[in-house]
């Protein structure tokens, strides 16, 4: 028998009440589909994504690449050996160098090491004499225990242990090696990541609920979201292939809206218990208002996420969707598992109490922060208007790319040592030349070989940007020509010898021969997929925004709110961008993070942060304005109402957000410049959105827009009425 004021009005508030009555069938089903999860998890291999996100005249020179030359054949790595005194040529360090040859060829997957004492050649000793530049062939084919660069890090690593005493400095780079190197320790970072996330998590929500088992059931449901949403990216991946990050964003969103979403509810369940309702009607009333709260706030997450599927880029894709998945058993768990555990436990919620903790938190500093703004709104939105837009500044100088070269590893990364005496004596465009790839029915033949010669001949004039020997590899069946190009490392010389070579070299060398010639490697790459994201842009942007807005119409029934709700988020967006800037373009305290400034920001990174961001701050605003409009619907008082809302969610909003920060910060601490990025965007963000957004803007502009903030035109009064106060109940 249902009570009066058990009364379900919303579908979030249904299901909770259903979940909580059949609370045992829901909490088996949910053991069972995280048993699944594991076994799924377990049991089938992820499939993988063997694309670098290539698109344009770059995707079609590897396609080229891949048909026309056999796979799995040889790649090459640079061996770096230097001294700060001894020569190339002396005794010592010949014998030194030699030894680790011998080390290496001793490796059944190293087909060759090039010695400049048995074969001298130009190009392998720095103009110092210090510095010897090794070339390393690696067979692929050749069947070996364990991964392939294992051993031969290995082999350097204990080269250098040998003789590091003795001054000389010994390291290698190259696409096997480097890549199987910072997988590694990206690896060693995740498992951190997510011990620091849960410990700060378990922390924060000690503070929230003051209850070591209040505390646990947000962790539990963003562990459970986690672990469910691998298995389904495992058993997804069979039939769409995966970018090798998406566990990185599972994880990611996982904990912060797992944490969060849960956290929100199980506040309002404890505060409808305090006031006297029992344990159903406290948890269909906390769903019925937070729980819907949380819902929409999710599915603007997945919608925002959605946006970035418009692109059909498989790198992007792949990424929403994990997301989207963690997100997707996020909402379902808030609104199915957390109400039937809250059945189960009812007043055990608060078991374990910490009392000392009650005297270190308390909403008493938001109370006077916005009392303050309130009484002198116009003055403190201006003042962080001219804050954020000051931030925000710094975005227009955005550099999109990949970074390459030396700056784009962490210092922990062995192979920067190399990297960086490339670049110091020689360059780095050896570990990943541009490549020219020429196709024609004959590639033999007089006339293609005399374009080919002309065009190294114009190579070789110009070497402040292109670098020699330059080696020509044709295919089996001599068709195909590959060009391997060594260019400048640095980012701006090396875009300009691309767009050179693609407007003017290639042209004119192979335009009258009949031959096709495409530019690939990583630069072109790069230059291709900055093209194509902000291609790209505006549609996203667009969907988004106006998803976005059609939602928060719908659910406040209002004009105002939702066009300030975007303007308000995007501010933190672009603040968040600017500090991108400052720090990893600019290199404004990059050094706080061990890493050095690469110049670009990540091509992926500001079209994938801006659907996170706005899906995530949107949680705040959808938390807070939920609770305003119930105030608003029962008193009709708009400054009252924004008292009472902010009141009443800033201790759930702080922690969320501290959460939030915490789990950011995690990943802005790791190995890899990417994460770093990602991680201090996602953090800023978040910080400034729970702060100067939530305590500084919105208040000001609610008290200075007063009733206006609920206005809706008469044309729009057909839209379905969503009321946020919980009703009162019916008389018997």
């Amino acid at each position: 028998m249902i009570s009066q004021n058990e009364a379900a009005t919303t579908t979030t508030a249904r299901v909770a009440r259903w979940s909580a009555h059949h609370r045992w069938i829901v909490l088996v089903a949910t053991f069972l589909v995280l048993a699944a999860s594991v076994f799924a998890s377990a049991t089938l291999e992820v499939a993988l994504q063997d694309t670098e996100g290539d698109i344009g005249e770059s995707a079609e020179a590897h396609s080229v690449l891949a048909a026309k030359f056999p796979r799995g054949g040889e790649s090459g790595e640079q061996l770096l050996i230097s001294h700060t005194e001894l020569s190339v040529m002396d005794a010592d360090y010949q014998a030194v160098a030699e030894q680790v040859f011998e080390d290496l060829l001793a490796l059944p997957q190293i087909k060759s090491v090039s010695s400049v004492y048995e074969t001298p050649a130009p190009g392998h000793v720095s103009a110092d004499g210090h510095v010897l530049r090794t070339d390393v062939v690696i067979d692929r084919q050749v069947p070996v225990d364990g991964h392939r660069a294992d051993a031969i890090i290995a082999a350097v690593a204990g080269a250098r242990e040998a003789n590091s005493d003795a001054g000389y400095s010994i390291a290698i780079v190259g696409n096997l090696t480097t890549n199987r190197e910072v997988n590694e320790i990206t690896n060693e970072d995740f498992g951190q990541i997510m011990i620091v996330s849960l410990g700060l998590g378990l922390i924060i929500m000690l503070l929230a609920f003051r209850a070591v088992i209040a505390a646990l059931i947000p962790l539990a449901l963003a562990v459970g979201a986690i672990t469910i949403a691998n298995g389904l990216a495992a058993v997804i991946s069979q039939s769409y292939a995966l970018n090798d990050q998406y566990s990185e964003m599972i994880l990611l969103l996982g904990l912060a809206v797992g944490i969060d979403y849960s956290l929100f509810i199980v506040s309002r369940y404890r505060k409808e218990r305090e006031a006297g309702k029992d344990k159903y009607a406290a948890i269909v009333a906390a769903n019925n208002t937070t729980g819907r709260a949380v819902f929409f706030a999710g599915v603007t997450v997945l919608v925002s996420l959605a946006g970035l599927t418009l692109t059909n880029h498989p790198i992007f894709v792949s990424l929403a969707m994990g997301a989207m998945l963690v997100v997707f058993v996020t909402i379902i768990g808030s609104v199915t598992f957390l109400p039937a555990v809250l059945a189960v436990i009812g007043d055990g919620v608060n078991r374990l109490r910490v009392p000392f903790l009650d005297r270190l938190v308390g909403n008493g500093i938001w109370g006077a922060v916005t009392d303050r703004v309130m009484a002198r709104p116009a003055i403190f939105a201006s003042v962080a208007l001219v804050g954020l837009i000051a931030l925000a500044i710094p975005a227009f100088a955005i550099n999109l790319g990949f970074p390459t070269g030396s700056k784009s590893l962490h210092n922990a990364v062995t192979a920067k040592t190399a990297l960086v005496l490339l670049e110091q004596h020689f360059t780095a465009g050896f570990t990943d030349p541009t490549l020219v790839v020429v196709s024609a029915d004959d590639v033999t033949t007089p006339a293609v070989q005399d374009a080919v010669a002309g065009f190294i001949a114009r190579l070789e004039t110009q070497p402040d940007r292109y670098f020699g020997p330059f080696e020509g590899t044709p295919n089996p069946a001599g068709d195909t020509l590959l060009i391997r190009v060594p260019m400048s490392g640095d980012l701006k010389v090396a875009a300009a010898g691309v767009e050179a070579l693609r407007e003017e070299i290639l042209p004119a060398a192979f335009g009258s021969t009949g031959a096709r010639a495409l530019v690939g490697g990583s630069t072109a790459s790069t230059m291709d997929f900055k093209a194509f994201v902000y291609s790209k842009a505006p549609i996203v942007f667009a969907f988004v925004l106006g998803v976005a807005f059609l939602l928060l119409l719908w659910m406040f029934r209002s004009i105002v709110i939702p066009i300030k709700s975007i303007i308000l988020n995007m501010l933190s967006v672009a603040a968040a961008y600017g500090v991108l800037v400052m720090v990893f373009q600019w290199g404004w305290g990059i050094s706080l993070l061990d890493s050095e400034s690469s110049g670009v920001i990540l091509a992926w990174l500001p079209l994938f942060l801006f659907t996170i961001l706005f899906g995530l701050s949107m949680d705040y605003h959808m938390l807070l304005l939920n609770r305003v409009k119930e105030a608003y619907d029962l008193t009709g008082k708009n400054d009252e109402s924004v008292a009472i809302g902010i009141r009443l969610t800033a201790g759930q909003i702080t922690s969320a957000a501290t959460i939030m920060v915490g789990v950011f910060s995690a990943f802005a601490l790791a190995r890899d410049v990417g994460l770093q990025q990602f991680g201090v965007g996602l953090g800023v963000s978040v910080l400034i959105d729970a702060t100067v957004i939530r305590s500084v803007l919105l208040p000001a502009t609610m008290k200075l827009l007063g009733d206006w903030n609920w206005y809706l035109p008469s044309w729009l009064e057909w839209l379905p009425r969503v009321s946020m106060a919980e009703p009162e109940p019916e008389a018997p």
